[in-house]
């Protein structure tokens, strides 16, 4: 069983070479046995750049000893570790389990850079288990593939990936290595409180299929498998379909090319498109929102249907989805006073350009002048020495702009005279009404 692990283990590291293997370790039987299995291939392959992080959460009075404990283990194997101390935040209607796991991988997050993999211990038991806890929550094909093997740790590339090494092998294999190197494990002896949902399936629902089935854990794992496998393929074949329904904004979906499908298409379309963007799933009932009070909208509403990351809004046939918007004082007016350097608006977190100015450079290298910047209150009208007048209203309806976005685009003014929307409009010198200054 040595052999099985370290054959496990090693075969990960060849298919995916990474600049710092991060291992999860907290001390307990499945992430000891990573990691001493880690340490006995380094010493076949120097190369190797593994280093451990242990976190601990502080929710156990012994805690301190536990990062004691594995400080002792990583110098014994001579890999180095890094100890993270949480205080974790519980509100009232928490999940304990949850709240542990985000603020953990946060932390993870910190120190896992591009390149980089952070490797756990999970093994084919835990993969039965989260089968069963996902399915027992009403989760689609997605969330029945339970854990792959490999993802990005983040959103994003730079936050390295994460890997689960020891996933085709039972935790009985992991006992049995533990038991032939005589490791020195941690026992949490909150991992039998029956009262979280995990542990009530491993020590009660579990055992009792068994009974019947002998092979459950491993037939509710290669489940798991098979409905990976269509994930992809089903991604695959959203992916391709998505490329033909781009709206004309940049990252928006066609609402006529989404209609022209079934409800049913139309929801796994969405959730391929925001995963892609990298939002969180909304829940079903959220989703059927969307359906129904966004696409279904008439073309001059501004509907809204937001969950935690995201917003999803419509503007004429663009589904747009977004983070959502911060508040915003729109009456602000803000000073440009070195106009030799780009201006940073704090509450839009937007730098405005020097370029921006370039119709005034001339008369700011021969006079001070007071720039301002301010922001759309209605009625905003741009005058042209010669010409009529524009109303900034319907510039930016002509222009696409939806309507979230119009207050908050800055206003560039020479004294009573608007000369620049960045992104939108500048005057010329020769339209520039000096008469307004």
């Amino acid at each position: 069983m040595t052999n099985t692990v370290l054959s496990r283990l090693a075969a990960f590291f060849e298919h995916y070479p990474a600049s710092t293997y991060w291992l999860a370790y907290s001390g307990g039987l499945d992430s000891h046995v990573l990691l001493h299995a880690c340490a006995q291939l380094k010493k076949q392959q120097a190369a190797l750049a593994i280093q451990a992080i242990h976190i601990d959460h502080g929710l156990q009075a012994a805690s301190a000893a536990w990062a004691s404990h594995c400080a002792a283990i990583c110098q014994a194997l001579q890999l180095p570790l890094q100890t993270i101390v949480l205080n974790l935040q519980i509100q009232s209607g928490d999940s304990l389990e949850a709240v542990a796991r985000q603020a953990r991988y946060q932390a993870f997050q910190q120190w896992v850079q591009a390149g980089d993999y952070l490797l756990t211990a999970h093994h084919q038991d835990d993969q039965a288990e989260t089968l069963l806890l996902n399915l027992l929550r009403g989760a689609g094909v997605q969330g029945l593939a339970a854990m792959p093997e490999t993802r990005l740790l983040g959103k994003r590339l730079e936050q390295g990936y994460l890997g689960r090494p020891l996933l085709a092998l039972s935790r009985q294999d992991l006992e049995a290595y533990a038991r032939y190197w005589q490791l020195d494990y941690i026992d949490d002896p909150s991992n039998t409180n029956t009262a979280f949902d995990r542990n009530y399936l491993r020590h009660t629902v579990l055992p009792l299929l068994a009974q019947r089935w002998p092979a459950t854990k491993r037939t509710l794992a290669r489940a798991a498998q098979w409905q990976a496998e269509s994930r992809d393929v089903l991604a695959s074949l959203l992916t391709e379909q998505l490329q033909s329904m781009a709206g004309s904004q940049a990252a928006t979906l066609s609402v006529k090319a989404l209609l022209s499908h079934t409800a049913a298409m139309q929801k796994a379309l969405l959730r391929q498109w925001l995963h892609y963007l990298g939002f969180s799933m909304p829940t079903a009932k959220k989703l059927q929102h969307v359906l129904q009070d966004v696409l279904q909208a008439k073309v001059d509403a501004n509907p809204l249907v937001s969950w935690a990351d995201c917003e999803i809004r419509r503007y004429r046939d663009d589904v747009y989805a977004l983070k959502p918007l911060q508040d915003f004082d729109a009456g602000q007016t803000i000073a440009w006073e070195d106009t030799r350097r780009p201006l940073w608006i704090a509450s839009l977190q937007l730098e405005l350009a020097v370029e921006v100015l370039d119709v005034l450079r001339e008369r700011l290298q021969a006079e001070p002048m007071h720039i301002q910047v301010r922001f759309r209150r209605g009625g905003e009208k741009i005058h042209r020495r010669g010409q009529h007048s524009l109303e900034l209203k319907q510039l930016m309806q002509t222009a696409g702009i939806p309507p979230w976005q119009r207050a908050r685009l800055p206003l560039v003014y020479w004294g009573k005279q608007l000369i620049a929307v960045p992104g939108l409009m500048s005057l010329q010198a020769k339209e520039i009404n000096w008469d307004l200054v």
